[in-house]
């Protein structure tokens, strides 16, 4: 008798869950394939079969949150306002990591998760025009110092376990209304909840 089989659609989201459970605790460089096959009870080869390396299976984990990043950034470039589509791209951001809470644990203090980033073309232009879009066209030390603070903070803070008590629509708020202050050269509507 044939044993019934997965979907591959089934089998690759399996391997994406364990992948970003493991990540969370191992980081990508300490989470080998096997301990990704052995999380699901597979074999090393079955996860082959899925992805071809680690680094695919990490930025494919990533993939949802760069697409909603790239998402808001349309509708940013649309605004013609400046100050209006800094507040869209900081609240979306903020949106976007309290909804990837444990993903933001992968984008903080993961050098390996930086280094794809940047070398993934794709994910590198989102990540490089959000930076161009929240800087503005002549960005002084001030200002660059300033968002650098408030993009590792609010990573930083969302992947932090000891916030892991606060419910998302209140840090959501708070990072906002934060965020607000710190980027204050040109100020940010926080949204009333």
């Amino acid at each position: 008798m044939a044993r019934p089989t997965a979907p591959r659609g089934l089998a690759r989201q399996r391997v994406l869950d364990a992948a970003l459970a493991l990540f969370a605790e191992h980081g990508v460089h300490g989470t080998s394939l096997q301990m990704i096959a052995d999380r699901i009870g597979v074999s090393k080869a079955a996860v082959y079969y899925q992805f071809r390396t680690k680094e695919e299976i990490a930025l494919e984990v990533l993939r949802p949150s760069i697409e909603d990043m790239a998402r808001v950034i349309r509708i940013a470039e649309v605004l013609p306002d400046m100050q209006r589509r800094r507040e869209v791209l900081v609240i979306g951001l903020i949106e976007m990591v309290v909804r990837y809470r444990q993903l933001s644990v992968l984008f903080y203090g993961d050098p390996g998760i930086d280094q794809l980033v940047r070398d993934e073309p794709e994910f590198s232009v989102v990540t490089g025009r959000l930076q161009e879009l929240l800087e503005g066209p002549h960005p002084c030390v001030a200002d660059r110092i300033a968002l650098r603070v408030f993009l590792s903070g609010v990573c930083r803070v969302a992947a932090d376990p000891d916030m892991g008590d606060i419910d998302d629509a209140e840090l959501q708020h708070t990072l906002v209304e934060l965020s607000a202050r710190l980027l204050s050269s040109t100020p940010i509507a926080v949204p009333v909840s």
